[in-house]
């Protein structure tokens, strides 16, 4: 039994100390456990996006979802957010119960939507921001914005390109399992249309396929609007030049990368982890886009570095 406790006090010492790889390594030796996607078990309610929250306490965590998601994709086993938490889990602007405005889905209008409903919670403490794709994004977008309410980043596979035309030519090369699961229809227009909105051949691909990791429910609600994916899209990660955002960033970032995901820039990532010294970058040996939801212990471990001293099981 020494030997495991030993192993297990080595990697809380390397996880303290480090930001990298190795580090994750070591936290996730610690924390491995079987983890299933089950629905979470946090409240509801509609401050003005629509939220779940968990938790009242001294450390609010910010979780933001990805393009082709909603706050339920981050299922039960980020419930242990929620302490001491405050956790919040909003449904991004436009999607799944949140407001759907014809137009207004740039990253300062995603930010301020957020900060709205903090602020409407009556979260005013500097938080952990932690996105996936698109919500790594928006993280880093109120980091450079709002540094006030920003305590740190976890960037999970953030969708940074050096310019949109480089970016529009990556996503088209991806097949709908590539960018993080089945794609719906509106979805597939925003990312495959071609003029007038008629779709590639991908797009027609695409059509038949559905979002459903993790499955829809009945009664679910209707998916986003195709204004609500395009412009967040376009002005999110198309145009949003989010590489030059870390001049403005202070707050420790931290990005988590899997070996195996196509979806981000590789090389810039790297970059940008070896230009601000407040940046650091973890290449993950497991896992693609859907990381959250096939490795929420990989995420869990990364984010560890960010919270109070947690005992896990």
């Amino acid at each position: 039994m020494a030997r495991p406790r030993v192993w297990q006090m080595a990697g809380a010492a390397v996880a303290v100390v480090g930001g990298g790889a190795a580090a994750v390594a070591a936290r996730l030796a610690v924390r491995r456990r079987e983890m299933r996607w089950a629905p979470a078990q946090r409240q509801r309610s509609q401050p003005y996006l629509s939220v779940q929250t968990l938790g009242d306490g001294p450390s609010p965590v910010v979780l933001l979802h990805p393009l082709s998601g909603s706050a339920d994709y981050f299922g039960s086993a980020f419930d242990e957010l929620g302490e001491p938490g405050p956790l919040v889990v909003p449904d991004l602007l436009g999607f799944a119960s949140s407001p759907r405005p014809d137009h207004g889905y740039g990253p300062d209008h995603q930010v301020g939507a957020i900060i709205t409903s903090l602020d409407k919670l009556e979260i005013g403490e500097p938080a952990l921001w932690v996105g996936h794709g698109v919500g790594a994004v928006l993280a880093l977008r109120a980091a450079a914005t709002h540094p006030d309410r920003v305590r740190a980043v976890v960037a999970i596979s953030p969708v940074l390109y050096r310019d949109p035309a480089r970016a529009r030519r990556h996503l088209r090369r991806l097949s709908p399992l590539e960018l993080g699961g089945p794609l719906n229809r509106r979805l597939a227009s925003a990312i495959y249309g071609g003029p007038g909105d008629r779709p590639r051949l991908a797009g027609r691909l695409a059509r038949i396929w559905r979002v459903d990791l993790p499955g829809a429910e009945p009664g679910a609600p209707a998916p986003p609007t195709a204004a609500a994916y395009r412009e967040t899209l376009d002005n999110c990660v198309l145009r949003a030049d989010g590489w030059r955002w870390f001049e403005q960033i202070t707050a420790p970032v931290h990005i988590v990368l899997p070996q195996k995901d196509p979806v981000p820039d590789h090389q810039l990532l790297a970059e940008l982890a070896s230009r601000y010294p407040n940046v650091t970058l973890s290449i993950l040996p497991f896992g693609d886009h859907r990381l959250p939801l096939t490795h929420p212990d990989g995420c869990l471990a990364a984010i560890d570095r960010f919270r109070p001293a947690l005992a896990h099981t």
